[in-house]
């Protein structure tokens, strides 16, 4: 099997261009069924985040241009916006997922948020039944790569999210954020850990939720929750406005909201969702400073070149190869069954006599299972066996060799 990939992300996109091929959940889930239909591919994930989005693809032999695929589920011309994809095949695809999963290619270098983002991702396939064993194997083993990452190095000491540096954009327009009245639109992963932060930091803060009502969410603790429908009511009389959700429209609308705020009063608005929650157009008042997902992440870096890194590069090289000595072995699965099976029979076949003079003529199709069983099973252990102490190459020598002389024989 080979690995393909497409990336368009902030490195090479800016925000707008970022919007326009994002994906929400249930279109997540329809592009990849569609791309698995259109274009037979063998396996579909889609990774989309607010700094990137990336389609993942798993094909058989021959490699295929991925970003056309990209751009047919999105309605976009491929030459218009060519010059801001990456794709990637092979070892580079291998290294890129890897390395993405240690935070190696986020914005906030070292950051661990990605690899629940690529968890998601591959949840998401898996319910619109695009994935397959090759990919699922892939994808679990970046996860794990960038766990162990995680808890044996320290790639970073900054700042690991954009909700952190909102916080070190507050103290320095405030000095204290304590007692400031707060509004965190939306309660995903982002909304609650916002409020979090703010609430520990003495804020008061209030959370809109869609299904207040009934009150089955999870609000952090000291924060107050209303309606999500009621987020206009006191909007002038927030200090600081959060907005943090997926929704494909914007929660903030500059006609609904800009004659709601008091022209004598600052307010810091932080937009941290891909598409936009909050109007673009705020960023025009004088009393309104608007952040969004590119002004809270800084500048890109150069990545630092130190033990760390190294350390972590080393962690994905050794991780890369059992993946890679798993996908050469499991070409051979179908070879090693075949052979297995074939000397199970010659194995009946020359014990048959025997049988029959031993066991009782109705025993003879329980015998007749029972010696193939045992014989494929030995077979299939020696084969695996043989594994262990042989090169891969010249196991695959071995295998190929007895796949030949077994058609011999058939």
């Amino acid at each position: 099997m080979i690995l393909q990939m497409v990336g368009i992300d902030h490195e090479k996109a800016n925000l707008e261009i970022r919007e326009l091929f994002s994906f929400q959940n249930h279109s997540a889930m329809q592009a990849m069924e569609r791309i698995k239909d259109d274009f037979w591919v063998s396996g579909v994930v889609l990774l989309s985040t607010c700094n990137r989005t990336e389609l993942y693809i798993s094909v058989e032999e021959e490699e295929t241009a991925v970003f056309p695929m990209l751009c047919k589920v999105k309605g976009v011309d491929p030459e218009e916006y060519g010059e801001y994809a990456v794709e990637r095949s092979g070892k580079d695809a291998y290294d890129h997922l890897f390395q993405l999963a240690c935070g190696m290619k986020s914005k906030i270098f070292g950051e661990d948020q990605i690899i629940s983002q690529i968890k998601f991702a591959l949840s998401k396939a898996r319910d619109a039944q695009t994935t397959d064993s090759f990919l699922e194997r892939t994808f679990q083993t970046a996860i794990a790569t960038g766990k162990k990452v995680k808890t044996q190095v320290h790639l970073t000491a900054v700042q690991t999210s954009v909700v952190e540096e909102m916080l070190h954009i507050l103290k320095q327009e405030y000095g204290t954020i304590s007692d400031r009245k707060c509004m965190v639109i939306g309660n995903g992963e982002i909304g609650r850990l916002a409020s979090k932060r703010l609430a520990e930091h003495g804020a008061s803060v209030t959370v809109t939720v869609r299904n207040y009502k009934t009150k089955n969410v999870e609000i952090p603790q000291g924060c107050q929750s209303i309606d999500y429908q009621d987020r206009y009511e006191n909007i002038g009389q927030y200090d600081i406005i959060v907005s943090a959700t997926t929704s494909p429209h914007h929660t903030v609308k500059y006609e609904e909201a800009a004659p709601l705020f008091d022209k004598n009063k600052t307010y810091m608005l932080f937009d941290m969702a891909v598409p936009r929650d909050i109007s673009k157009k705020f960023s025009e008042e004088v009393n309104i400073k608007l952040y969004n997902i590119d002004s809270l992440g800084g500048t890109t870096g150069t990545r630092p070149d130190n033990e760390a890194v190294k350390a972590a590069l080393s962690i994905i090289e050794e991780e890369e190869e059992e993946l890679d000595s798993w996908n050469n072995f499991r070409d051979f699965v179908p070879i090693v069954q075949k052979i297995a099976q074939v000397e199970g029979t010659l194995v009946y076949n020359r014990t048959e006599k025997e049988l029959k003079k031993l066991v009782a003529i109705g025993d003879m199709e329980e015998a007749e299972n029972t010696v193939r069983i045992a014989a494929e099973k030995t077979v299939t252990s020696m084969l695996f066996d043989l594994r262990k102490n042989l090169p891969m190459k010249y196991w695959k020598v071995c295998l190929n060799a007895l796949s030949k002389e077994l058609e011999k024989d058939e």
